[in-house]
């Protein structure tokens, strides 16, 4: 009996190791390990959003969950000056955004609607629940971003090659940061892989079966333009991938006239959208395209100047790209596999598809250099304009291939000296990660120059139909819900939009914050951007003959962000219980 026993034991310990329970148990293990790395990240390291953008977004999605529409509470004096140029009339009511692309803010409202009872911020929170709700549900994007580019890399190579692969593209830092921001990265990342996913899979069909049903393959390019076109949609750059897949697809598809189906798949996504903006604003893109001159003050302005839109676009273009080639391994989240794909280029891959797939990576990727160029500069390795991040899987996929490549040439067959080489690739990509986690939170809020809760408190300060103007009115139209001016060019012209109840209300509040309050005091208040503005943001309205709101009050911290008004308005909010 004790015999038995102990076979027993010996065979449920077998099971355990290589049997039939090895897999559960390590499925459950790296299931363990992610779950903490997500709360890891989600509850310690999250602080909120950073990026205007992501709060711009933001406030959109809660328009879209509220039923008001593709609407906003941020408005630009450009987008006022868009609606009098084409003749429409200017809506007292919800104000129509076209500027941000619009699929990111219509996923979001998904994780909104969840959270519908914590629209309005408590005063005692730290971070807002629509922040939180959002960076979860861009995770979660992340998460199946992850497990479509393993069904791409297994495709172009192995299982275990794609496994490999996807663990390295877990251990990104900047993957995560990424998905903490609020912007609309890893919905791209997400649809990148799908169309990947796709090309691949065109590529294949060309290959193995020349004779495939025409229709089959005009359809597969007809997806793969609706792919790109919903990644346009997502995020308007993105435009420059798909010019970047056809310069690849006309040279490597046959019939040559057969990515004209993407082009339409690509067309028939985008119209219905095109079609809205005309309708609404007069212009197929709205203003998405007039920041590209990168001038302060186009947005701010009623009357616009685009007399230097272009002044010295070339050299712009030229010290952008000089610009991310030499920050080009931080722009890939410091990962030693994803830097190696361009070493992987020189490398003659055995797979017909997988050879000439990296071409198509490297097409996409060298138009959306272009692209950020044109539209820059790009501001940090977590922002807005930074599309490198997106590629990162594509690139990690070549870039491991031809590492192992490598290690097998030293002849270390042992497959414990191979399993070794994996780790020390895995542990090497994630070293910002494990800095990151065990260094723990840096800071609670974004400060400067955001301070949730006392933006927040704007919106009892103020009544719905009211509206204010700001240095940051993304964050007030997010934070606190109300309608909010972009700081214009002058006084006279806020003055201007509030007596003629322009945006459908008197503007009864100026917030301004350190975006104005740490401008360079010569070069930008006094002289520059802000100059008209100069001696209300250093806190002298009398300067000022007639400024209509003649109350203050700074708000913390250490009275770095002041609130100009028509009348105390806090005295009595503070009063109620």
């Amino acid at each position: 009996m004790n015999d038995s026993s102990g076979q027993g034991f010996q065979t449920f310990v077998h099971s355990i190791e290589q049997g039939k329970f090895a897999p559960l148990l390590r499925g459950i293990a790296g299931g363990v390990v992610l779950l903490t790395v997500v709360l890891l990240y989600l509850f310690v390291q999250f602080t909120g959003f950073d990026s205007p953008a992501a709060m711009d977004q933001g406030q959109i999605s809660r328009s879209l969950a509220s039923g008001e529409g593709f609407s906003t509470k941020y408005i630009r004096p450009m987008a006022l000056w868009q609606l009098n140029h084409a003749g429409k009339a200017i809506p007292a009511g919800n104000f129509p955004d076209f500027i941000e692309p619009p699929l990111s803010p219509l996923v979001n409202t998904i994780p909104l609607l969840l959270a519908k009872a914590h629209w309005t911020m408590n005063p005692k929170d730290i971070v807002y629940a629509g922040d939180r709700i959002i960076a979860f549900f861009s995770i979660l994007l992340f998460l199946a971003a992850v497990a479509v580019a393993y069904c791409v890399a297994r495709r172009l190579f192995d299982a275990q090659l794609a496994f490999i692969a996807c663990l390295l593209v877990l251990v990104t830092d900047l993957l995560w940061q990424f998905s903490l921001s609020g912007l609309p990265h890893m919905l791209l990342l997400l649809l990148l892989m799908l169309a990947s996913w796709a090309i691949v899979k065109a590529m294949d069909e060309q290959e193995d079966a020349p004779q495939a049903p025409a229709l089959k393959k005009w359809l597969l390019q007809a997806l793969i333009g609706a792919l790109f076109g919903l990644m346009t949609l997502s995020h308007w750059l993105a435009c420059w991938f798909f010019f970047g897949y056809l310069f690849f697809a006309f040279f490597h598809f046959r019939p040559r006239i057969l990515p004209l189906a993407a082009i339409v798949g690509f067309a028939v996504v985008l119209t219905p959208w095109i079609v809205r903006n005309v309708l609404v604003s007069g212009h197929p893109f709205g203003i998405a395209l007039y920041p590209l001159g990168q001038d302060p003050l186009l947005l701010r302005s009623l009357d616009p100047d685009f007399s230097d839109l272009f002044y010295g676009f070339k050299m712009k273009v030229r010290f952008g790209i000089l610009d991310q080639v030499g920050k080009i391994f931080a722009y890939l989240g410091l990962n030693l596999a994803a830097g190696a794909f361009f070493v992987a280029l020189l490398h003659p891959f055995k797979s017909p598809t997988a050879a000439r797939f990296r071409w198509c990576v490297l097409a996409m990727w060298v138009a959306a250099v272009l692209g950020m160029a044109a539209y820059g500069p790009i501001s940090g390795t977590v922002s807005e304009l930074q599309l490198h991040a997106v590629f990162i899987p594509l690139m990690i996929f070549y870039g491991l291939a031809f590492l192992l490549v490598l290690w097998n040439r030293l002849g270390f067959q042992h497959s414990l000296m191979r399993l070794v080489f994996n780790v020390i690739i895995v542990f090497l990509a994630a070293i910002p990660m494990l800095l990151t986690l065990f260094a723990g939170q840096g800071r609670s809020i974004n400060w400067p120059p955001y301070i949730p809760p006392y933006i927040a408190i704007l919106g009892d300060w103020y009544k719905p139909k009211e509206a204010l103007c700001s240095d940051m009115p993304w964050a007030v139209a997010w934070y606190a819900n109300r309608k909010c001016l972009l700081l214009p060019d002058s006084p006279k012209t806020m003055v201007e939009i509030s007596d003629y109840n322009v945006i459908g209300a008197p503007i009864s509040g100026l917030y301004l914050t350190p975006i104005t309050g740490d401008a360079k005091l010569l070069s930008e208040i006094a002289f520059g951007t802000y100059k008209q503005w100069g001696g209300i943001i250093l806190r002298q309205p009398q300067s000022q003959r007639n400024f209509p709101l003649s109350v203050a009050r700074p708000l913390p911290i250490d009275g770095k962000v002041i609130l100009y008004s028509d009348r105390d308005r806090w005295s009595d909010a503070e009063k109620q219980p």
